[in-house]
């Protein structure tokens, strides 16, 4: 018996689909790659979230201070109770009286503290926050005192260079001053206080910082 021969066309046809199933196989291959690719993709972007959202819980970004820069008026020298005015509310710097301050006077005070000497203590470096009895309650004041214990002390002068007194003329419930610098709030803010205060205690920007 004679075998007829395989036609071209049928030998064309068979290498066809061997070259189509190789393709197919190649391109398998590279599918499962590319997942694997994707997968790998996926699960860095999770560990970079994950690793972002652990630097966020265990090292929060310190609130910023926000002590904004105010004209200062001259400074000089006037009798203790001698008459002083202010162009600013609440003053940052200015005509303040000439008697030192002293180290007891750097504390939380439930009358007024003058302003002519809470300014003295402005141009030795300290800063003082105010507060308005009418706007701050009873649970800011003791909010305030809590800010008051926990302010770190002086590396210049041996004292907490912190003073907090009631101050009525102004707009806003508190205000952290220091030597040309005020930043006024409606409310306590804890962290906002601590950083003003650490930006500005003991700072350059005191004409005679380092004094007591």
């Amino acid at each position: 018996m004679t075998q007829t021969p395989t036609q071209p066309s049928e030998r064309t046809t068979s290498r066809q689909r061997r070259i189509d199933e190789q393709r197919r196989k190649i391109e398998a291959v590279h599918a499962q790659q590319r997942r694997k690719r994707l997968s790998w993709g996926a699960g860095i972007v999770v560990l970079v979230g994950l690793a972002a959202a652990l630097v966020v819980l265990f090292f929060p970004r310190p609130v910023q201070g926000q002590m904004k820069q105010v004209t200062t008026e001259p400074a000089s020298h006037v009798d203790e109770g001698s008459p002083i005015s202010y162009a600013h509310r609440p003053p940052s710097s200015g005509v303040h009286y000439g008697t030192l301050p002293q180290a007891a006077e750097y504390r939380m005070y439930e009358t007024p503290l003058n302003p002519g000497r809470w300014v003295h203590m402005l141009e030795h470096g300290a800063v003082v926050v105010l507060y308005r009895p009418d706007l701050c309650d009873s649970a800011c004041v003791q909010q305030l005192g809590k800010f008051y214990d926990s302010a770190p002390r002086s590396t210049l002068v041996p004292v907490r260079h912190l003073a907090i007194t009631p101050y009525q003329d102004m707009d806003h419930a508190i205000a952290v001053v220091s030597w040309g610098y005020v930043d006024e709030m409606d409310q306590f803010d804890g962290d906002r206080i601590m950083s003003d205060f650490k930006s500005k205690v003991d700072a350059s920007t005191a004409p005679e910082r380092g004094a007591l």
